[in-house]
């Protein structure tokens, strides 16, 4: 089957890569008199012929999001709003560069200069679907699952298919830039963009980002890596702060975004709202010089999160290349005249800004190749629809399961499928807006709840009857509970932007889809009714964006998390829950047991508390005059599983956890040491080779996603293991296979090593200072989850590698390039 699916990616993959080859490419000609668009030059020298040629008035309207309306058709928009929001004032005629690119009022083009060959560049948003880009007419596109199922499946190959989908659906929709996808760590369960990130472990972070954005670049379309950094809340997201230590910003929360750059190579990256310790992320040249370009070698552009430029000077000498707004603010004619005028920026500066966005348009063929039309032909719905499934039933884990309750047979002659509308009466998507009542993506089709477990009876040949109930009176759903041999109870969450969930429970959801009234509905009401009336038969489907509070889990005798499956919803759950599939998720976080603990266990480390900066605080774009909030990250690397491990805490379900309808065994652990050039022994050490053989040892076929931890020397000061590999292995019953995988000290991850501060004490300067391997006693760690490692080996390991060699773990340097 692996083999199939890894065919009908290759053969995509040869078909698109035909779609972005530049016309004058293949004719090895130029383009009228402009010389910069002789394609027998290299990128470089292409972008400074048009340096050369550009007035310094193009080149300032080219470092901003311009609006204006692509339609070919239609009247003029005009917009006219006050207070704050005026500089969004405009009038839009119709000026057909995109015919059938409806106006969108959000703007996220960079509008080109015919006369020089420039294209205009659009860009749209992804991570679970394609929308919200230059054009108001969303195009029909992919339902994919939420990003935690994505990361659930401990798949590599899964996650490249989902790069693959954005990559030529975005193409499809004449757009050229992908904004994702979004890798800040889910360092608590209240973050209300958590559905939109993958983990709380920074290695599974980056080796799936990394995948994804592979995915994407292929299709010849720029990936957009979000939001560096410190971006892990939602509240007051524009003026807050956070305190992260050197050690923690380095290992943890910037070591995604480091191993991405590294291994992914992409076009650009937005910076984040947060003032990250001191100075705002786009305004940092510790963020985007010293960490971003000197210490990983970075070599494309830098975009702003919308509003999240405070200074043009600063911004402009980190090398934020592209300002995002509705209209410039700080990338304005006047104010970089000014400061030309004054010296404190140069031409040069300008140049800089420009420069590496030319090199990626040149090499991704945006230069040459017009996207002048939409191309919904090169999409087939139906082979992305499947692998949406796919990557749905692959991420969803079963948390409990109860005497073997599941999986289902025909024994049931009655189904009572219980949950408002947004969970169990239609497929649950990502939200995809600021509001309660969300926006999802514009999708081919969508499958129900419903219509995916009538599907599966019907393919068995059960007669069992599914009964629907929407939740809105708990005694009728407590009455059809009562009455039915099988309750489906799916319940979930609602976070979205600006905000970050203010309960771990399960909330009341606006279902008013006009925007126009408030229609709420309670779920914890219906919760408490159906399982009085039958719990000893009730199935829990989550659709949340993360960990909840469980009171009842004593009282039910299985559990599966869905997440937010996708347009694929029924059927993925479906044939979940009858065994069709057999479940093999892992949680990609760990699920807590109290509203307060880990790093969010105080208010000082989530939301923040206030603190006279000088800088405004306040909700809202501009603040409201409060003092700035700031988070303080004082768990240092004790966050999601590390703190459990490190203070010997239980969790409700570790990281990593899953169960299956079979069962898995691990043994024979091997460690080998892997050296580099030299014969025999004499060769430096490079790494380790982990061996290990998984076995099935139930009844059914099943996939399991085998960990493998790494615990550095006491001398490294680290509060407990790390995951610094894994492989996923489908097993038929009573088969085994034995499991090798490397981690080499090169590797982007730094796994033997810890990031020494230059000066730990001085959060401003948290990018100085070196990687550090330590000679001593390793520990390596296989098993099924963080808290289950069945197998352990002692390895003495010493590198011996002076300072300066190599440009991995090995004590490299990571301020300013030494």
């Amino acid at each position: 089957m692996k083999k199939r699916i890894t065919l009908i990616f290759l053969t995509a993959i040869i078909f698109m890569s035909s779609l972005v080859i530049p016309v004058s490419a293949e004719n090895g000609g130029t383009e009228g008199s402009l010389p910069w668009m002789n394609t027998k030059l290299s990128a470089e020298e292409r972008t400074e012929l048009l340096l050369d040629a550009m007035t310094m008035e193009q080149k300032i309207q080219q470092i901003a999001i311009s609006r204006f309306n692509e339609n070919d058709t239609g009247d003029t928009v005009v917009i006219n709003k006050g207070g704050t929001s005026k500089y969004q004032n405009g009038e839009f005629a119709p000026q057909g560069t995109l015919p059938g690119c409806e106006w969108q009022d959000t703007g996220r083009q960079i509008r080109g200069i015919e006369e020089l060959g420039i294209p205009t560049i659009r860009m749209t948003n992804g991570g679970t679907g394609v929308k919200g880009g230059s054009c108001g007419n969303d195009p029909v596109a992919t339902g994919l699952p939420s990003t935690p199922a994505m990361a659930a499946t401990f798949d590599r190959e899964l996650n490249y298919e989902v790069g693959r989908i954005l990559g030529e659906e975005t193409r499809a929709f004449a757009h050229h830039v992908l904004l994702g996808p979004g890798m800040n760590l889910i360092r608590h369960p209240y973050g209300g963009r958590n559905y939109e990130y993958f983990s709380e472990d920074p290695y599974l972070t980056g080796i799936l980002a990394t995948e994804q954005v592979k995915g994407i670049q292929d299709q010849g379309v720029q990936a957009q890596l979000k939001h560096l950094a410190g971006n892990e809340q939602e509240t007051e997201r524009w003026t807050m702060g956070v305190q992260v230590p050197s050690k923690a910003m380095n290992e943890l929360y910037m070591l995604p975004f480091e191993m991405t750059v590294k291994d992914a190579d992409p076009a650009s990256v937005m910076c984040s709202f947060p003032d990250v310790n001191g100075t705002y992320a786009c305004d940092s040249s510790e963020l985007l010089q010293d960490a971003l370009r000197d210490n990983w070698g970075f070599d494309g552009y830098v975009m702003s999160d919308r509003r999240a430029i405070h200074d043009t000077v600063a911004a402009i000498k980190a090398g934020t290349n592209v300002e995002l707004d509705w209209a410039p603010q700080y990338y304005t004619q006047e104010k970089i005249q000014e400061a030309l005028d004054s010296g404190q920026v140069t031409e040069d500066d300008i140049d800089n800004l420009l420069r590496p966005r030319y090199i990626k348009m040149i090499e991704y063929g945006h230069m040459d190749e017009p996207y002048d039309k939409f191309l919904p032909e090169i999409v087939d719905p139906m082979v992305n629809g499947a692998s949406a499934r796919k990557i749905a039933e692959e991420g969803s884990v079963l948390l409990k399961n109860d005497n073997g309750f599941l999986p289902l047979d025909g024994e049931p002659k009655s189904i009572a499928l219980i949950g408002i509308e947004w969970f169990a009466g239609e497929a649950k998507m990502s939200p995809r807006s600021v509001r309660d009542n969300n926006e999802n993506v514009v999708t081919p089709y969508m499958v129900t709840p419903q219509e995916g477990l009538e599907n599966v009876i019907e393919e068995l040949g059960y007669d069992t009857e599914v009964t629907y109930n929407d939740g809105r009176d708990p005694e009728a759903a407590a009455k059809l509970a009562a009455e039915s041999d099988v309750v489906l109870l799916m319940v979930g969450d609602n976070p979205h932007e600006t905000v970050d969930r203010d309960t771990l429970g399960f909330p009341a959801i606006d279902l008013d889809k006009d925007k126009e009234r408030e229609d709420w509905v309670e779920q914890e009401p219906l919760i408490d009714a159906v399982l009085k009336a039958n719990a000893e038969n009730t199935v829990m489907v989550l659709k949340t964006s993360g960990m909840v509070l469980m009171p009842w889990l004593d009282e039910v005798p299985a559990v599966l998390q869905a997440w937010y499956p996708g347009m694929e919803d029924g059927n993925a759950v479906a044939n979940l829950l009858y065994g069709k599939v057999n479940p093999s998720g892992k949680l990609p976080m760990t699920f807590g047991a109290t509203e307060r603990e880990a790093a969010y266990a105080t208010e000082v480390q989530f939301p923040g508390t206030r603190q006279d900066t000088g800088k405004p605080g306040g909700p809202g774009p501009y603040g409201d005059g409060s003092d700035q909030l700031i988070a303080q990250y004082t768990e240092g690397l004790e966050m999601g599983y590390r703190w459990y491990e490190a203070n010997n805490k239980k969790p409700i379900f570790p990281f990593g956890y899953g169960l299956s309808y079979t069962t898995f065994e691990y043994d024979d652990l091997k460690v080998k040491k892997v050296r580099g050039k030299g014969k025999g022994n004499n060769g430096s050490l490079s790494g380790i080779e982990v061996s290990f053989t998984v076995t099935n040892t139930g009844d059914v076929a099943g996939k399991e996603a085998a960990q493998v931890y790494l615990t550095l020397p006491d001398e490294a000061g680290q509060p407990t293991k790390r995951l610094v590999n894994f492989e996923k292995v489908d097993l038929e019953p009573g088969e085994s296979e034995r499991v090798t995988v490397q981690i080499n000290q090169a590797d982007s991850n730094h796994p033997f090593s810890y990031f020494i501060p230059e000066e730990p004490d001085n959060l401003a300067n948290w990018a100085d200072g070196e990687w550090e391997t330590v000679d001593g006693k390793y520990r390596v760690h296989v098993g099924g989850s963080s808290a289950d490692t069945p197998l352990e080996k002692d390895v003495p390991l010493n590198f011996k590698l002076s300072k300066d060699k190599g440009n991995g773990n090995n004590s490299n340097k990571g301020n300013k390039g030494k």
